[in-house]
């Protein structure tokens, strides 16, 4: 038992992160920040063997920020920062990049800011706490598999901003947080800065286009939407059989 009790704790010893960056302070935008957009990148070698099918982590994990950043007119990027990880565990070394940069919308103008009914230095102190849209103590929706393989949406509230895009959430039917990807859940905090971050806001009423998979027909409806994030929307409306229903869809295939 000794020896395996020591083999464990060599194990663990072993592990090791170091952490280092660099910010890259362009031109000065003076337009209000709304949130950080991130992208990340990550390759694992094998006694500093592999990797050969990553060409450009920075490259890569840019491309997954543009990817992810849903484009705007008026809206602007500055302040890229690259943060490199490089973990050793036994004979493994796995290397993340994640970059990130400012968000800044310059569509937004003293009316819009005095909309807010806050001053514009606390509007940017607010505003510098968003992450991709989000911010701790924001109710969100999230999506999970019950035992019946059915899609069921609860609520729950973000708790903390994590690693690698993941956030830890709290759902008052669970007792701990757990964790979920930034990009798996939906805001349901109705706020101001929705409209300019998302394009939409929590209870807006919208016009969806639905494809029927019979006949192939579009028909367009009026719904709700319930929850938000950069890519996809919840949506409340009523089916063709008048009874409420929920579904996610791509922001894509929503109009004012």
């Amino acid at each position: 038992m000794k020896i395996i009790s020591t083999l464990i704790i060599l194990l663990l010893l072993s592990a090791c992160s170091f952490h280092t960056g660099n910010v890259s302070s362009g031109a000065h935008i003076d337009c209000p920040m709304i949130y950080i957009a991130t992208g990340t990148a990550s390759t694992t070698r094998f006694l500093e063997i592999g990797g050969f099918n990553k060409d450009a982590l920075i490259v890569e994990a840019k491309n997954d920020l543009y990817r992810k950043f849903p484009y705007k007119k008026g809206i602007k990027l500055s302040n890229f920062s690259v943060d490199y990880k490089n973990t050793y565990f036994l004979l493994f070394h796995t290397t993340d990049v994640t970059v990130s940069a400012d968000v800044h919308d310059c569509n937004i103008n003293e009316n819009a800011i005095s909309n807010y009914d806050v001053s514009s230095d606390s509007y940017l102190k607010s505003s510098s706490l968003l992450i991709n849209g989000f911010k701790v103590g924001d109710s969100i929706l999230y999506l999970y598999f019950n035992g019946d393989h059915e899609t069921v949406i609860n609520k729950a509230t973000l708790v903390s901003f994590g690693n690698k895009d993941k956030v830890m959430i709290k759902d008052a039917g669970i007792k701990k947080p757990f964790k979920r990807s930034i990009y798996n859940i939906y805001k349901a905090t109705a706020s101001p800065e929705n409209s300019y971050i998302f394009g939409f806001n929590i209870g807006e009423e919208v016009g969806v286009t639905f494809m029927n998979d019979e006949s192939g027909i579009k028909s367009k409806k009026k719904c709700i939407i319930k929850g938000i994030n950069n890519e996809k929307a919840i949506i409340e409306y009523l089916n063709s059989e008048n009874v409420v229903s929920t579904q996610v869809v791509e922001k894509q295939f929503i109009r004012k």
